[in-house]
């Protein structure tokens, strides 16, 4: 199995990669930082397991030439898991001057499968979104889908986890003819590093409810299950909690949204030269 996992230097990342490894032909690791992954990745059996591309999800013209790199050493991808974001702190832009809670959490990652769609599509692949439960909070706000005029950095983070189980379910329902498959889930509650960039006042009180939350391994289990439970036995376009379907939000299931959303994130990549 040839895998692609955003996110893999920490948390539920980490330990995804952790669990995954004894399964997998090849890693495909897009890295922001790869001084600090190939120290990290020492840790790991069999290092030509590792494949490392130097991309940064805040910066599209990274992605642009890291998988462009990818498109042509692996023709085929058997597993995309979308795992990377975070919340920042509201009118936090990245280099290319959009939202970055926007941006880290969706946009990077729509130019990453549609750059690297063929190769999915080509394997018959399974694509998996890691959402929230924070989903439930979030907006669909038409006049302001790349969250720009957001007020709140929750609101925009649960905007932007919604983002991720939209785009889930318009693979699932257009390209289920291409073999295609789409799951999003919710980990849990989980003790990282997440929301260190919000704001004093956001990550205080993510630190305070950080005394309840599941560690990263307990996180990554869904998304392991996903990844390894074949797709007969699994419900496509479903949002996962526990490894079990559960509902989504009714914004979340709205086809017409998915749609719109799609079409939008092209339009804006297509806008900025992408």
């Amino acid at each position: 199995m040839i895998i692609i996992l955003t996110g893999s230097t920490s948390g539920i990342g980490w330990e995804t990669l952790k669990g995954l490894y004894p399964h997998a032909k090849q890693f495909i690791l897009p890295i922001r930082n790869l001084d600090k992954a190939k120290t990290l990745f020492q840790q790991l059996p069999d290092q030509k397991k590792i494949r490392m591309y130097e991309m940064d999800l805040e910066d599209l013209n990274s992605i642009q030439k890291a998988t462009a790199l990818i498109k042509e050493e692996f023709p085929k991808i058997d597993l995309m898991i979308n795992n990377a974001g975070g919340m920042f702190p509201t009118l936090s832009k990245t280099k290319d001057g959009l939202d970055k809670t926007f941006q880290v959490n969706h946009l990077g990652h729509v130019l990453l499968l549609k750059n690297l769609l063929p190769n999915l599509i080509e394997a018959k692949a399974k694509i998996i979104q890691v959402s929230s439960m924070a989903h439930h909070i979030g907006t669909f706000n038409l006049t302001d889908l790349s969250l720009g005029k957001s007020k709140s950095a929750w609101i925009s983070y649960g905007s932007a986890k919604l983002y991720n189980i939209l785009i889930s379910n318009y693979i699932a329902s257009q390209n289920e003819i291409n073999g295609l498959s789409g799951y999003s889930l919710h980990p849990g509650a989980v003790k990282t590093n997440f929301g260190s960039g919000s704001g004093s006042i956001n990550k205080a009180l993510i630190e305070l409810s950080k005394l309840f939350f599941i560690s990263p391994k307990a996180g990554a289990q869904t998304s392991i299950h996903l990844a390894l439970t074949p797709k007969s036995q699994l419900e496509n376009g479903a949002y996962y909690v526990k490894k079990q379907p559960k509902s989504q939000s009714k914004i979340a299931s709205n086809k017409a949204y998915a749609s719109k959303l799609w079409n939008y994130s092209l339009e804006l990549l297509e806008q900025m030269g992408y």
